[in-house]
């Protein structure tokens, strides 16, 4: 193994993780995996987005590729209080850091649909702090 040390300020990480989110979902992890895993499977290739719209107790996860004129859409039960938001995320992003997750409800925190969101296991391991980030992708509705 070869190793080369870099010279350097490592980047001030925290100050692009969002303190103030106003928005928090929790929700089954495997039922959300699965959602995606089914509704990203319609969604265009090329981008692989998802909707995912929070109203009261419900998310609604929908893809739509307008190339092949598809799209799905599925509604699950989750703990929501709130306004409406409708947010985009990279399919294959959400799918891989769900995967990875191993507790068995996750909580989404986010602000709007323009920043980024945390995905944080409701449960830790001990001695494990776990905090996903992820950017949102532009909805075009």
């Amino acid at each position: 193994m070869v190793c080369r040390l870099i010279e350097g300020r490592y980047p001030k990480y925290n100050a692009v993780i969002p303190s103030n989110n106003p928005y928090k979902v929790t929700i089954d992890r495997l039922l959300f995996l699965n959602a995606l895993k089914r509704v990203s499977v319609f969604s265009n290739q090329a981008s692989s987005l998802v909707k995912l719209h929070l109203e009261e107790n419900l998310m609604t996860v929908s893809a739509q590729d307008i190339d092949f004129s598809t799209s799905a859409e599925e509604r699950i039960s989750c703990q929501f209080e709130g306004s409406e938001l409708s947010i985009g995320f990279k399919a294959t992003y959400l799918i891989e850091i769900l995967g990875n997750i191993g507790s068995d409800d996750v909580v989404l925190e986010l602000a709007d649909a323009s920043r980024a969101g945390l995905i944080i296991p409701s449960e830790n391991n001990e001695g494990e702090d776990l905090l996903m980030l992820l950017m949102p992708m532009m909805l075009n509705d």
